[in-house]
């Protein structure tokens, strides 16, 4: 009860300040000095929370092309067709670097002070994960320079996204080696939202952050990726074998998960999310279970239905609304930060490359099985000899490809962003450039697109950065390919 207790009063506060009047992001908006760190660790985290599980879960899911935008509304047509202007989440931008990271700086300056090692890796991880999704969605983000408002820095240095990766690693590594069984080390109990002070799950959070550090270099850099998941596994780190994620929400206002909160609860439709037919017409022709806890039966009955992604302007007239599902999205999900499934499919992408020591078939198969058993169904018969979801053991791209389309589909209403991500590096699932023709097992573009047959790549920096921050750099195109985007 008390720890639900703190969790509806934090994400209150979240929402509260959740509107478009965001602080600036070069300011000190905290600068809570009189605060400990266990009680400002449970807001941080929220903080993260609520833009990873609200808008960019939006993003992710209708990008990765599991969702799209009714056409019986508007909501989301920005993002379903990529007509992205420099207003964009940039309220999310600020919310992470306002909220979430001047929170974990706090946590992490108490936590050294006070010799606090438990707080310190678990602000080090979180701080470590904003911003690679950061440096993800914009390349050059504030990083060195950023968060000193307090100190009369109002327009920090950009750095590139490959440096900052490079440092993640640094802080994450720092973070490990400090001494846990100290005794001025605390358990935070119920501050802990993800793993209730269990820092063993934490330090496997950490090795898995690194691992997704540096399996997003692999068409980069890929003897640093090599390089540094070789040394994970000589030094016996230990992955994730159960989810990162915040669960602890209820069906009650200002308490529910993020994006329920925000697109079925406050707007005036509930309506706006639809299955996107890419991910129905998959499931579907494979015979997937998963379909079912992914969406709805139509309000009219029948089977399982989709609507082409991005035909937003199609009349009612043509297609009834009813006679489409929709996304399955509800006020107790929990926003996961790497789910055990992730965990594993990084794990067997990492063994298919040459990388580490694991074996990549019996990896894979974990992970499917993994994700069938999260929605109470068996995945068996799917991956054994000849079934539909058979490990290929063939070259190193049918591997490859294999492992992805099933990270793809598993990562569906549980993290959209990171499959974008995943299918900006690999190039799976294929894109197909053709408003017009639908083709099967392929990522297609929205009939709507305004993009002309090419998909997004990165985010615009916000507007308010661009005319606050003489350091922004000059703005790119959303097609322009972040760093490890080959």
């Amino acid at each position: 009860m008390k720890k639900f207790i703190n969790i509806s009063l934090a994400i209150a506060m979240i929402f509260m300040a959740s509107c478009e009047d965001y602080l600036d992001v070069n300011t000190d908006p905290n600068n809570p000095t009189d605060a400990t760190a266990g009680l400002v660790f449970p807001a941080a985290t929220l903080s993260v929370v609520s833009v990873i599980g609200g808008d960019y879960a939006l993003t992710g899911n209708i990008w990765s092309q599991y969702w799209t935008q009714n056409h019986a509304a508007n909501q989301y047509k920005a993002i379903d067709g990529y007509n992205l202007i420099s207003t964009f989440q940039g309220a999310r931008f600020q919310e992470l670097y306002a909220g979430a990271l001047n929170d974990l700086r706090f946590v992490k300056e108490k936590a050294t002070v006070d010799e606090d090692w438990s707080y310190y890796l678990m602000a080090t991880v979180l701080e470590a994960y904003s911003f690679q999704i950061l440096a993800d969605l914009y390349d050059d983000v504030p990083f060195d320079e950023a968060l000193q408002g307090g100190e009369g820095n109002f327009s920090p240095a950009y750095v590139n996204g490959q440096v900052i990766y490079d440092s993640l690693i640094v802080r994450l590594d720092n973070a490990l080696a400090k001494d846990l069984s100290a005794i001025t080390v605390t358990n935070p109990g119920t501050a802990d939202l993800i793993f209730g002070g269990n820092m063993a799950e934490w330090v496997k959070f950490a090795n898995t952050l690194k691992l997704k550090i540096y399996m997003r270099q692999t068409e980069s850099r890929a003897s640093v990726a090599q390089a540094g998941i070789d040394a994970l596994y000589a030094s016996n780190a230990e992955f994730l074998d159960a989810s990162a994620a915040v669960t602890s929400f209820a069906d009650q206002a200002n308490a529910s998960n993020p994006l329920f909160e925000q697109d079925r609860r406050q707007l005036n439709t509930a309506n706006n999310l639809k299955a996107s037919t890419t991910m129905v017409d998959y499931l579907t022709n494979n015979g997937d279970p998963r379909i079912n806890s992914l969406y709805e039966v139509p309000a009219n009955g029948g089977l399982i239905t989709g609507q082409r992604q991005g035909d937003y302007e199609l009349s009612t007239l043509d297609l009834d609304p009813d006679d489409v599902s929709r996304a399955i999205v509800t006020a107790t999900d929990p926003v996961y930060f790497i789910s055990d499934v992730e965990s594993l499919f990084l794990q067997a992408e990492a063994a298919a490359r040459g990388y580490g020591t694991g074996d990549a078939k019996t990896l894979y198969d974990a992970a499917v099985n993994a994700s069938f058993s999260m929605y109470g169904e068996d995945a068996s018969t799917f991956i054994a000899a000849a079934g539909l979801y058979e490990y290929p053991n063939g070259t190193l791209a049918q591997n490859i490809e294999a492992i992805i389309m099933q990270k793809w589909v598993a990562n569906a209403r549980i993290n959209g962003l990171e499959a974008w991500f995943d299918h900006l590096r690999t190039g799976f699932p294929l894109e197909s450039t053709s408003a017009t023709t639908f083709v099967s097992g392929q990522l297609n573009y929205p009939v709507n697109g305004v993009t002309s047959g090419q998909y997004p790549r990165r985010y615009l920096y916000p507007d308010r950065e661009v005319s606050r921050n003489a350091n922004t750099p000059t703005q790119k195109d959303i097609h322009t390919a972040v760093w490890w985007d080959q």
